[in-house]
C-alpha cells in the first residue's frame, strides 16, 4: 500500500475507535447475534483472491461496532467489566504496528526495560520488597497458571505426587483449570468451606492440613482470595499467611478482581495483608481499565520464576548477557511475547496514580449507591454488602423459594432483552442471585437509577399478575 492508503485506511478504525468511546452510553449493552444470522454474514469461502481493503474494514467496522457485548459500557455490570481506555488503545496500537518482541532483551531491551519498570511500580503498590519481580501475561488465568508452577517448583521439586492445595470452594476456576492443567489430580485439591461473608474458613483449613500431613500428603500451597468474582468477598490475608508460614507453605494471592483497590486510598486497608504473600495475580484488564489481554503475577522473589521456567537452548545463547538484563522468556511460560507492559506503562504515565486511585474509588461508591435503591423496595434481599465494589442481591416475591429462583433468572433475562443494561445471575447460599459490579469510572448513579426502575417495574408486575 501507499502511504496515502495506509493513512486513509488507519484513520477509518482511528475514527470509529474515536466514535465508539464518545457515544458509548447511547448504546445497547448487549449484544448476541443470532447464529443464523453470523453464518450468513461470514462467509465460509477462503479468500483466494484479494478483497477490496476499503470494503473490508468497512464490514469489520460495522461488525464490531455492532454485533459484540459492550464489556467496556458504562452500563455493563455483569462478570467483571472491562472499561479499557484510549491511551492504552493507541500504545497497544503502537507496539503492534512496530510488531515489538518482548520475550528476551537482545530482541526487544527498550520492552524488557519497560515491563521490568512496569512491574516494580506494581510491586511497590503491592508492599513488595525490593528484590521482588513478575511477568505480564495474557490475563489473570495465565497468571494463575504460572504461580503454580513457580509454587510446585519451590516446594516439590521432584515428586507432585502427594502434594495438597488449598483454596476456597468461592475461588475462581481458573486455579482448578490450572492445577488439572499441571498434573494434579482430585485427591490433590481440597476445596475448603467459606463463612457467611463467603471468606474461606480458617478453621476449616487448619483441621484440613493437619489430616493431610498425617495421612502422608504433603501440603504445599494456599491460595487466598483478594476480592472473589462472585462477591467480592477478602479472606483474612494476615491469618492465611501465618498458616503457610507455620507449615511452610506457598501462599498465593489471588487478587485479579481485588488488588486495584491498593490504589483507592480509602479502601485500601481491606487488603490488609497482601504483600506477605510469596505470590500475587493481578489483572489490569479489569479494575485498572486495560484492554484485553493484560495480566499480572508478581513474586516476593523475581529468581522463583527463573528457576521453574528457565530452559535453554542453543538458539538462545546469545541472549544471555547483562545479569540486569532481564530475558521474560525465561520467567513465564511464552518464548514469543507482545509489548503487553506498553499499555499500562503509559497509562500510568498519562492519568498519574492518584487519579486512578480516585477512578477506583468511583467503583465503591457506586456499589454503596446500588444498596440504598435496593433498601428502597421491600422485595429485595441483600445477600452480600458491598465490600469490594461487587453487590449480590434477590428479588423475593413468593413463599417458594423455587419461584423466587425462577423470578431472579427472568429478571436477568428481561434485563439483557432490554438492552439498556447487562446484570447476570449466580449461585449464593443454594438460591439464585443477581449481582452487580459497577465499577466502570464513567457509570454515573443517573444510570443506576434507571437500571432499578426497569427492574424494579418488571417486578412489581410480577408481582401484580404471579408468575
Amino acid at each position: 500500500m501507499t502511504e496515502k492508503k495506509m493513512k486513509k485506511l488507519g484513520y477509518q478504525v482511528i475514527d470509529v475507535i474515536v466514535d465508539h468511546r464518545h457515544n458509548l452510553s447511547s448504546k445497547r449493552v448487549f449484544n448476541k447475534p443470532d447464529f443464523e444470522f453470523l453464518d450468513s454474514m461470514i462467509n465460509p469461502t477462503m479468500p483466494l483472491e484479494a478483497d477490496d481493503p476499503t470494503a473490508v474494514f468497512k464490514e469489520l467496522n460495522q461488525m464490531v461496532s455492532e454485533h459484540v457485548t459492550h464489556i467496556d459500557h458504562p452500563r455493563f455490570f455483569s462478570f467483571i467489566p472491562g472499561p479499557s481506555n484510549y491511551y492504552s488503545v493507541l500504545a497497544d496500537t503502537l507496539s503492534t504496528g512496530h510488531n515489538v518482541f518482548a520475550g528476551h532483551w537482545m530482541g526487544g531491551a527498550y520492552a524488557s526495560m519497560v515491563e521490568t519498570r512496569t512491574l516494580d511500580w506494581l510491586a511497590n503498590i503491592m508492599e513488595y520488597p525490593e528484590g521482588s519481580g513478575g511477568i505480564f501475561t495474557s490475563g489473570g488465568s495465565m497468571a494463575n497458571l504460572t504461580a503454580l508452577v513457580a509454587a510446585r517448583e519451590n516446594k516439590l521439586p521432584e515428586d507432585h505426587s502427594k502434594g495438597t492445595i488449598y483454596y476456597s470452594e468461592q475461588t475462581h476456576s481458573s486455579l482448578s483449570k490450572a492445577l488439572r492443567i499441571l498434573g494434579f489430580k482430585p485427591e490433590n485439591m481440597r476445596k475448603i468451606d467459606s463463612d457467611e461473608q463467603f471468606r474461606i474458613d480458617t478453621t476449616a483449613l487448619l483441621t484440613t492440613i493437619e489430616k493431610d500431613v498425617k495421612k502422608g500428603f504433603r501440603p504445599f500451597c494456599i491460595i487466598g482470595n483478594a476480592g472473589t468474582t462472585n462477591t467480592g468477598a477478602v479472606d483474612d490475608l494476615n491469618a492465611l499467611s501465618q498458616l503457610a508460614k507455620e507449615h511452610q507453605l506457598w501462599f498465593h494471592i489471588d487478587a485479579a478482581y481485588g488488588g486495584a483497590a491498593m490504589l483507592s486510598k480509602e479502601h485500601q486497608h481491606k487488603l490488609k495483608g497482601i504483600g506477605k504473600a510469596d505470590s500475587i495475580t493481578l489483572d489490569p484488564h479489569k479494575w485498572w481499565f486495560q484492554p484485553y489481554e493484560m495480566g499480572c503475577l508478581l513474586v516476593q522473589d523475581r529468581q522463583t520464576l527463573k528457576k521453574a521456567f528457565s530452559v535453554q537452548a542453543e538458539y538462545l545463547a546469545d541472549t544471555v548477557g547483562d545479569s540486569r538484563e532481564i530475558n521474560y522468556y525465561e520467567h513465564g511460560v511464552q518464548l514469543s511475547r507482545s509489548f503487553r507492559a506498553l499499555k499500562l506503562y503509559t497509562f500510568f504515565r498519562c492519568v498519574g496514580l492518584n487519579k486512578i486511585g480516585e477512578d477506583v474509588s468511583r467503583g465503591f461508591e457506586n456499589a454503596a449507591y446500588i444498596e440504598t435503591l435496593l433498601q428502597q423496595k421491600d422485595y429485595w434481599e441483600i445477600i452480600t454488602k458491598p465490600y469490594l465494589g461487587i453487590i449480590s442481591f434477590r428479588a423475593k416475591l413468593f413463599e417458594s423459594e423455587d419461584k423466587n429462583d425462577a423470578l431472579n433468572a427472568k429478571l436477568s433475562q428481561h434485563v439483557l432483552d432490554n438492552g439498556y443494561a447487562m446484570i447476570n445471575t449466580t449461585q449464593l447460599k443454594g438460591h439464585t442471585a443477581l449481582r452487580m459490579c459497577p465499577i466502570h469510572p464513567e457509570t454515573t448513579t443517573a444510570f443506576l437509577d434507571k437500571t432499578f426502575e426497569i427492574m424494579n417495574a418488571f417486578i412489581e408486575r410480577k408481582n401484580a399478575n404471579s408468575l
